[in-house]
């Protein structure tokens, strides 16, 4: 049995809320601020779009077209932090899910996280843990400084669902391995080894052309995010991509670090017969 991706959905917020802190949250910030000599920007609360990862949890999950059963275990992932600092998003994604699930959150990796939720799902899975997961990947851009990467890129308001449910398929197709992760240098070569058959690379916009051009069926994500780019894609293609691939290689660099990521979802075998396929794909890893 291994885990495969039975529903996703993606959302792209547009819209603001007034700056919802009082002034025991604004004296917080400040302090908290201090103690790394960064300096405190009330101005960015006052004017952003104060949408935080409770709302655009929320948002995704309801999106027409995706379908959560109760999961076993829910894991939210993010690279920048929520507008609020107290709220237990995964927790209370659980509640609403009917909360029988372990749940929780990662972060403080950059846009590693998804990728290591997705690692993690599937060896709990292995474990016996679960039958059926949940990873929300979430982005927002109110934050009380300065942060180049939010506001020149500029990124927007977005989360994506990946509903994760057990099927059979065959073990040799599923590797229980870490995800592949190492510098911009490397990155071509370690897809190129996973370039066999019929296979997408799936690029976020920090991944530049020269590492990716020429080895395999290519789709370029568009700037605009940070840690949701990639899945923010898959959301939308993967029923599309799982018809016409045998293996998608979903990879990125995070800007911060220079580090590159990369992981495989392993479609159903008959893909490469060409024979029917459900729209589906496997969650699997790349080997080191």
């Amino acid at each position: 049995m291994a885990l495969l991706l039975a529903s996703a959905a993606g959302f792209t917020g547009s819209g603001r809320n007034e700056c919802p802190f009082d002034a025991e949250m604004i004296e917080y910030y400040q302090d908290l601020l201090a103690l790394f000599d960064v300096p405190f920007d009330e101005q960015r609360l006052r004017t952003g779009p104060n949408v935080g990862y409770t709302e655009l949890a929320e948002s995704v999950l309801a999106v027409d077209g995706l379908t959560v059963r109760r999961p076993d275990l829910v894991l939210l992932t993010y690279a920048i932090p929520d507008l609020h600092p107290f709220k237990a998003v995964s927790a209370h994604v659980n509640h609403l899910l009917g909360g029988g699930a372990r749940s929780m959150a990662i972060s403080e990796q950059g846009l590693q996280a998804p990728y290591t939720a997705l690692q993690l799902a599937d060896a709990y899975h292995r474990s016996g843990g679960c039958d059926s997961a949940l990873v929300l990947v979430v982005e927002q851009t109110t934050l009380p400084y300065h942060d180049p990467l939010v506001q020149k890129t500029p990124l927007s308001e977005s989360a994506v669902a990946l509903a994760l449910e057990a099927a059979d398929a065959p073990q040799d197709r599923l590797m229980p391995t870490r995800p592949w992760a190492g510098p911009p240098a490397q990155l071509r070569q370690a897809l190129s080894q996973r370039c066999a058959g019929s296979t997408l690379v799936v690029a976020g916009p920090w991944v530049k052309p020269e590492w990716v051009d020429g080895l395999a069926d290519l789709y370029r994500c568009p700037t605009g995010t940070y840690c949701t780019s990639v899945w923010l894609a898959l959301a939308e293609q993967h029923h599309h991509w799982s018809e016409q691939y045998a293996t998608v290689l979903v990879c990125d660099m995070d800007p911060r670090t220079a580090t590159t990521h990369v992981m495989a979802l392993t479609c159903d075998p008959a893909a490469s017969r060409g024979a029917p396929v459900q729209s589906r794909a496997t969650v699997s890893e790349v080997l080191v």
